[in-house]
């Protein structure tokens, strides 16, 4: 199945927001959040803003695998993962 740009930032969205929402992961959403950040990197037309926020997305899904508490991990992480989702809403809305 070929998801479009505008899939994965959708998908990358809901995952991070899910977290923040519900203070759960799981190690395969960790993995799948790397997964989408090296396929968005990849795309030679995406927004400069996002591609600056794309690296901190993807070692946040890193360390997230490492973590001893997954909840303290998003914890962490929460000031973070409200700038991510203001930039993927931002870059949304510029190529929708």
């Amino acid at each position: 199945m070929y998801l479009t740009v505008q899939n994965q930032l959708t998908l990358l969205h809901d995952l991070l927001d899910e977290q923040v929402t519900f203070k759960s992961v799981s190690m395969n959403e960790y993995r799948q959040i790397k997964k989408l950040v090296q396929t968005i990197i990849s795309n030679e037309e995406m927004d400069s803003h996002l591609l600056t926020v794309l690296p901190e997305i993807y070692y946040y899904g890193l360390k997230g695998e490492a973590a001893q508490s997954y909840s303290d991990h998003i914890e962490e992480n929460i000031s973070n993962i409200q700038k991510w989702l203001d930039a993927i809403n931002r870059t949304k809305s510029i190529i929708s």
